[in-house]
């Protein structure tokens, strides 16, 4: 599971299943948004932080713009021929950047498996990915490759099950990571056409760190099918060669939300309304993942989506993608990793250029039996609040503080260079984290065992808001003697940009329940987000369900404010990027009024210099 694609040499398997890692240092990084087009800084700073594992969270290479005229593989050409004049030649430097930016869904056309080869490869000859993912005499090296593909790698932007080579990018993909049939369920899947996805089982038990087979791991139910899992379980004193009992587990889902998606809707009203039969999954794939993380004794459980699932953002899913544009199939993700048995779950997602950390409160009521309670009526019943939490890492190359967000390729407009413009994008970004309601979005340190945790509600309000604009990769780094994860959004010099440290007891939601100080929601703010999931889903709850409800942690976000946040983030855009154009057109234009009154006035007081001369001459000739 490499992404090195050379003869093995006759070993017997990928050095990282025995590898040697120093004490104490159980880390994993993630990164997304990775465009060939850009400097490519991180992996130097990859190498530095010497993780265990690097996991793709979608776009690593952008494939997605490819021009309709252009030969297979071949770069667009932005440029006009000398010899060929354009009718467009007398045009402003900005216009054809503003034609391009149009184009991307007009004038481009998804990729082929042979482009997207063409990238891949590309990609694997880039210096410091080729020394990450080898050793200093060319074999594969220690650090393992993983990851979910998004839709600039998947061939065409916001893409669906509709792109005809669905099948064959996911099998490039899977090349790409260095998978293939024989020893991945996940390769197989993709080359049947049922999509990317995966689960990959480490094992930090001691020094030398394990990635577990997925035989050994257990999880994977196209692997070990229900039977033979049964039979390990009631056997598993006997068997300990196929079932780590390690208790220093982490394990890793890795979601496709591309080759099964249900197509975004294209026309009004439909455009911004939700889908309640929308999916991102699958049938087969649900299943699968219903399965194995069911199945997963780990103690720290990762699942990575390419596009982010506590959003939203914006009234439009067809621009900013997110899961709450299919509630039928968000609520059944939340229902899924919230099973009983899932210790600490973390979401993991890329797609938006920026990094944020964000939580979700998720309700259920359980009744009074269950919690071990004696003598209380049967309808009684007590609520449990599972903490759920979304590390958003995205922009390893570009990002909405260095770079335009569409821009994955500079050359097709001047507007992703022109610094004036980046630093706009940038203005606006940060204003919408302060206008908005996006009251998912983290602010302070949210351990429940740190200093900043026990302030008031006040204070915690005020605090820093937990985003970055910046470039950047997030760090998962794990002390099972503290019972910690600590994860780090890391910037492109290897500086910490963000940190939050969650006690893995918190994240799993302690002994079952958790206290009033712990959550800022009462009861009205679930029931209210309750109805709002029932309005979305069309359908009705039963006054005993034991589903949860999953509301942002610092309440339901307010409709008024919503459209505020969106207008006035527009507003904002639209007036600092007009304002410089209406300045100079209103100064030359007072200008040439002024030239023009200047002129008339001259040649007003010349006509009545001359008739005053003119009645000066004829005046004898009257005598």
């Amino acid at each position: 599971m490499t992404s090195n694609h050379e003869d093995d040499g006759g070993r017997d398997g990928p050095p990282w299943l025995e590898q040697e890692h120093p004490p104490h240092a159980s880390r994993i990084i993630f990164g997304s948004c990775n465009s060939q087009h850009y400097e490519q800084p991180f992996w130097k700073v990859i190498r530095e932080r010497n993780p265990t594992a690097f996991v793709w969270t979608g776009d690593a290479v952008y494939a997605d713009d490819r021009r309709k005229q252009s030969d297979l593989g071949e770069e667009p050409s932005t440029e006009t021929s000398a010899e060929t004049p354009s009718t467009s030649d007398n045009a402003p430097w900005w216009w054809p950047s503003l034609s391009r930016f149009r184009s991307r869904s007009l004038g481009y056309t998804g990729a082929t498996p042979e482009y997207l080869r063409e990238l891949y490869q590309q990609q694997l000859k880039v210096p410091g990915y080729r020394d990450l993912i080898t050793d200093e005499n060319g074999g594969r090296g220690n650090i393992s490759i993983f990851g979910a593909l998004d839709d600039h790698d998947y061939g065409i932007n916001n893409g669906d099950k509709t792109f005809p080579f669905r099948k064959e990018s996911g099998i490039e993909f899977t090349k790409f990571l260095g998978l293939n049939d024989e020893s991945s369920a996940m390769s197989r899947r993709a080359s049947k056409g049922l999509g990317v996805y995966g689960v990959q089982v480490y094992d930090f038990s001691s020094m030398t760190v394990r990635l577990l087979s997925d035989s050994d791991a257990g999880l994977d139910p196209d692997v070990v099918p229900d039977a033979i899992y049964i039979d390990r379980l009631m056997n598993k004193n006997s068997d300990e060669n196929n079932h780590s009992s390690s208790d220093q587990l982490v394990a890793i889902f890795v979601l496709d939300v591309r080759s099964n998606k249900t197509p975004w809707a294209k026309s009004y009203p439909e455009l911004y309304a939700l889908d309640p039969e929308g999916d991102f999954l699958g049938e087969d794939q649900w299943k699968w993942f219903e399965t194995a993380i069911g199945r997963s004794k780990a103690r720290v459980n990762i699942i990575v989506s390419g596009i982010q699932v506590h959003a939203p953002w914006f009234y439009d899913v067809n621009k900013i993608e997110n899961w709450s544009g299919f509630p039928k199939a968000q609520h059944r993700l939340y229902q899924t990793i919230l099973q009983p048995n899932v210790r600490a779950p973390i979401l993991f997602s890329g797609d938006v250029h920026m990094a944020q950390f964000l939580r979700k409160d998720c309700r259920r009521m359980v009744p009074t039996t269950e919690t071990g309670k004696e003598g209380d009526s049967e309808n009684t019943s007590h609520r449990m609040i599972r903490p759920l939490y979304e590390v958003t890492s995205s922009g390893m190359t570009h990002s909405w503080g260095s770079k335009a967000s569409y821009c994955g390729r500079p050359k097709n407009s001047k507007l992703c260079t022109f610094y004036p413009f980046n630093v706009l994008v940038e203005i606006v970004m940060t204003y919408a984290h302060f206008a908005s309601p996006w009251t998912a979005l983290l602010r302070g340190n949210d351990d429940d065992r740190s200093i900043d945790s026990r302030r008031s509600r006040k204070r915690r309000m005020n605090m820093q808001r937990q985003y970055t604009l910046d470039r950047n990769i997030a760090e998962v780094e794990l002390d099972w003697a503290e019972n910690l994860v600590a994860v780090r959004i890391l910037g492109d010099k290897g500086e910490t940009l963000l940190r939050q440290d969650w006690s893995m007891d918190r994240l799993t939601g302690g002994s079952g329940t958790t206290t009033e100080t712990e959550t800022f929601l009462n009861d009205k703010s679930f029931d209210v987000g309750q109805e709002r999931l029932e309005a979305s889903l069309r359908r009705t709850f039963s006054r005993d369900h034991d589903d949860y409800v999953c509301v942002n942690y610092r309440g339901n976000i307010d409709a008024v404010h919503f459209v505020f946040g969106i207008v006035s983030s527009i507003g904002l855009f639209m007036t600092l990027g007009l304002f410089p154009i209406l300045f100079c057109f209103g100064v030359l234009s007072k200008f040439i009024i002024r030239r023009c009154r200047q002129g008339k006035k001259t040649l007003r007081e010349g006509r009545e210099e001359s008739k005053c001369t003119s009645s000066v001459v004829e005046r004898p000739k009257n005598d």
